[in-house]
């Protein structure tokens, strides 16, 4: 079996899926590659899949009407990525966010259909659904409730506990539309943290 494979049936083995039910779920899927800078989905596209991430780095960002762009967040090897999809009257799923890579990843592209039918013949199947919705909720209400309780500088010290080694592989630049500063500011906290 493929290693990205490998990897992704030891993340969802806690959410119960026999071996024919993991055997019957890949065979509806495929390992893909995208390069640095690549999008796996732009904001608004039409979704129809989402990915595990075996290997690299991407981030969700969204671009503003005046053109600034603002990280919510970043995913690294071994999770689980979609757009934060919402269903429209048109019985299809868009984008929220862009999700670029970082870096060169290597993932396991899932398509609805899949997850659908595991939805109707495994029990167990609502599980990786139910996992996936709460890690998004979770992972925005702590990002927009530090934005509004946290100061810049205990959000940059909180950064290698939420995201480890990110500072080694993203830019400052990236790291500053996280932080909601610029790349000068970020600067200067990184060396006042060298100070004290």
């Amino acid at each position: 079996m493929n290693k990205a494979y490998t990897s992704f049936k030891n993340f969802i083995a806690p959410f119960g899926l026999n071996e024919s039910e993991f055997k019957t779920l890949i065979t509806y899927c495929e390992v893909v590659q995208y390069r640095k800078g690549n999008n796996l989905m732009t904001e608004g596209e039409k979704q129809s899949k989402l990915y595990y991430l075996y290997k690299g780095l991407v981030r969700y960002f969204i671009e503003t009407n005046d053109g600034e762009i603002h990280t919510y967040g970043f995913r690294m090897e071994n999770s689980l990525i979609t757009g934060y999809a919402q269903h429209n009257n048109k019985n299809e799923y868009r984008a929220e966010v862009s999700i670029e890579c970082l870096e060169d990843c290597e993932l396991i592209e899932i398509p609805f259909i899949a997850t659908k039918y595991m939805e109707s013949n495994s029990l167990n199947a609502d599980k990786v659904a139910r996992y996936l919705a709460e890690t998004h909720i979770i992972e925005l209400v702590q990002f927009i409730k530090e934005l509004d309780t946290k100061s810049i500088f205990e959000r940059y010290y909180d950064l290698e506990n939420t995201y480890p080694g990110i500072q080694q592989r993203a830019t400052q630049k990236v790291i500053a539309t996280y932080l909601r500063t610029t790349p000068v500011h970020l600067s200067r906290i990184k060396k006042s943290k060298f100070k004290s």
